[in-house]
Formats: C-alpha cells, structure tokens, sequence
C-alpha cells in the first residue's frame, strides 16, 4: 500500500469514523511469501521468506480514554474493548486462563481477535495500554497465503506500543504476535510470518534460523527474472484444517526421539529409531530434513544469481509439500504442473512451488519478468484472481502522515 498516494482518502474515512481531531500516526506492516521452507519453522528448522509490497496499515489516534475502538476497512466491521479487561485477563496465571472476556468468537467478528490478542500479549508483557481509535485497511488478499494475520497483527502491534508511548524491538514484537495467534485465533503458526513482517529489508530475503531466531538478509538480484504469485482462489481455514494435525505428528515425532522439536532430530537418530514412527510421521521427518536442506542450498544459489537451480529446488520443495507433507491440494498442483511444463504458448519458467500453510491459497513462481504476462494468460481460470510480480519490501515501520 502505498500510503502517500492513499494519504488523503483514508484521513478522509478516518475522520468519518472517529470524527475531526489531530492527524492520526499510521503503522504500515507488509505480507510477505515464503520463497522456500514450507511448514518448517514451528519444528525449528530454516526459511527463507521475502517481504512484499502489499501490506496492512492502521491509522490511530489517542481518544484519551480507556478504550480500544477498531475499524477493519475490507469488511466494514467495527469492534471495541476495554483494556482493564485486557489488563486482567493477561494478569491471570497461564493454568487458569480463560479469553472469553476479551476474545471475540463470532464468526463474523472473528478479524477482531487478532487486534485484542496482540492488545492482550503486549499487555502480558508489561505494556501499560492507552485507549485509541484504529483504522485498519489493507491491499492483502486474505487466505491468499500471504500471511494478512501476521500482517494486521504486527501493524496493529507497533499502533498500540505508539498509543502506549512504548518500545519494544522488532523480534519480540514478532514473539508478542505470534502468542496471540496462538492464544486467540487457535492457530499454532510458527515464527516465520511474525518476523519477517516486523524485520524485513528492502530488496532482500530473509534467511531465518527459527531455533536461534538469527537472521541473514539475503540479497536478490536476478536481473531478469523475478518472483510471482498466482492465487488459485481456493481460501483455507487453518485453525480448522489439517495444519494443527501436521504440527502435532512432528511433535509427536520429535518427542518419540526424545527432542525438543525435529531440527533436534540427527542421522543417527533417524537410523536408531525411525521405526518408532507411523507412516505420517515418517513422511513429516522426511520433508522437513530434506526442506530445511533445501532452504540452504537456495539461499546460496539466491546469492549467486543461479536461477537454474533456484527452479530445481522450488520444483523439489513442491514435491515434497505434496507427496510427504501433504497440503498442497489439485489446484495449486495444477497450476505449478502448467508454470513449469512446456507448452505451445510459453517456455517453462524455471521453478514453482505451493507457498503457505497449504490446502489452497498461492504458488510462488520464478520466471522471466517479461513474460509475466504471458504467464498469467495461460493460466487463465487455474488463477482466477490473476498473478502478482512481487517486489521484495521493508518491514513494518511506523509513520507521520
């Protein structure tokens, strides 16, 4: 989103909400996709996403009072609530922790919990809330694998630590927002989104350790190729789908090892004991050793430019979503089997793969920048939504409009 083109339209919609005062503060955070090392950061292990340029912005304002009010643009919904709820409901021991004074669980108000779980994680962490109003509007496709929750969740977060006159840095930010999706959405993600969104570079990607949470910024130059993204309009859910299940075999796997998570998992480990393992945990060890290999060789062949091997990898990894890890899904297969296949009106780009949680949503595609076109127009229905170049972007930050 770029806020200076859209500076006048959303003071305009700000103050139709909230009514004339000073000019609001905005927070813009991005969505990002994961070129390569998919549903290996909650076992600990490496990945290497990009921030894009689509992102979340929140505009606030203080209301000096003791209340949160949000307004979500996209689906024209309102939602307010009292931080001395919040301030109590992150004051009471993890044992006997309820959310249902402050979380929001109708269906149609479910964006909101997003909002009250970071207001309640900050809390937690010692952040005395002030009441303010926030205006939330984004360009993100929503389930379209491009991570919008860990969007509006950093966005929102870096709002309130301004209304609240706090800091915090980018990485426990990102640790902040991860427990509330966990403790308010039900969905056990990783660490990925969250710290990609809050600690992106420009015109890198970035190559995250998600046991250490070291990162390297990986610079992209492939002159005349670019990364793409072709949405197959299948929306996934989830907190409800099969991505729970997957995380809870490769803990269950981890722990038959005796280890923390399976990044901890070694060669000799495997040897000693795979036989221990039913046939879904076999195949979740299988994909995430062989995907966090894949996250190292590709980071080495980003560096140097090599977009033949970069496709070979891509290619691999969806292989292995689809075969082991199974959550790609006929529509995301389509469309990469279509991408890398030769045909009458194209060359194959080099390389595709599923990106995100799975079960629909997006592929990523590396191809030549020119063709783009091209591409998309072979795609046709597979894609129903179009593609999008993406352009690898900032983390979030906070602005004077």
């Amino acid at each position: 989103m770029n806020l200076s083109k859209e500076r006048k339209r959303l003071l305009k919609s700000f103050e139709k909400h909230y009514g004339p005062g000073p000019v609001p503060r905005a927070s813009l955070a991005p969505g990002r996709v994961n070129l390569i090392g998919e549903h290996t950061d909650y076992n600990g292990g490496l990945v290497l996403p990009m921030a894009i340029d689509r992102h979340t912005a929140v505009l606030f304002r203080s209301n000096k009072s003791d209340t949160i009010r949000a307004y979500a643009e996209g689906i024209n919904a309102h939602d307010e609530f009292n931080i001395q709820n919040i301030e109590r409901a992150a004051s009471v021991p993890p044992a006997s922790r309820r959310h249902e004074s402050v979380r929001n669980v109708a269906p149609s108000q479910h964006w909101s919990n997003y909002v009250r779980g970071v207001a309640w994680s900050l809390s937690e962490r010692g952040v005395k809330l002030k009441g303010g109003d926030l205006y939330i509007a984004n360009d993100l496709p929503i389930g379209a694998g491009l991570s919008s929750s860990a969007s509006i969740e950093v966005a929102t977060g870096l709002a309130l630590l301004a209304l609240a006159g706090a800091k915090m840095d980018a990485q426990t930010l990102a640790l902040a927002c991860q427990r509330a999706e966990h403790e308010f959405t039900g969905v056990c993600c990783g660490i990925m989104d969250q710290t990609v969104v809050a600690r992106a570079r420009t015109g890198h990607a970035l190559l995250l350790d998600c046991r250490s949470l070291e990162i390297t910024h990986i610079p992209i130059n492939l002159k005349s190729y670019s990364f793409a993204l072709f949405d197959t309009g299948v929306r996934h859910a989830l907190a409800s789908s099969e991505y729970n299940k997957r995380r809870a075999a490769c803990e269950h796997a981890a722990k038959l090892f005796g280890r923390a998570t399976l990044r901890d998992v070694s060669l000799d480990d495997l040897l000693a004991k795979i036989g221990k393992l039913n046939a879904t945990e076999e195949k979740c060890v299988r994909h995430v050793h062989g995907e966090d290999l894949r996250v190292v060789q590709f980071a080495a062949a980003l560096e140097r430019g090599d977009v033949a091997e970069l496709g070979t990898l891509l290619k691999a990894s969806h292989v292995s979503l689809m075969q082991d890890y199974e959550v790609s899904c006929a529509e995301l297969d389509a469309i990469v089997f279509e991408l890398v296949q030769p045909c009458c009106d194209k060359e194959p780009c080099p390389g595709a793969r599923m990106t995100g949680g799975g079960f629909g949503g997006s592929v990523v595609a590396l191809l030549k920048t020119a063709k783009f076109k091209t591409y998309e127009k072979v795609l046709g229905k597979l894609a129903p939504h179009g593609g999008m170049l993406l352009k690898p972007g900032d983390g979030a930050k906070v602005f004077a409009l």
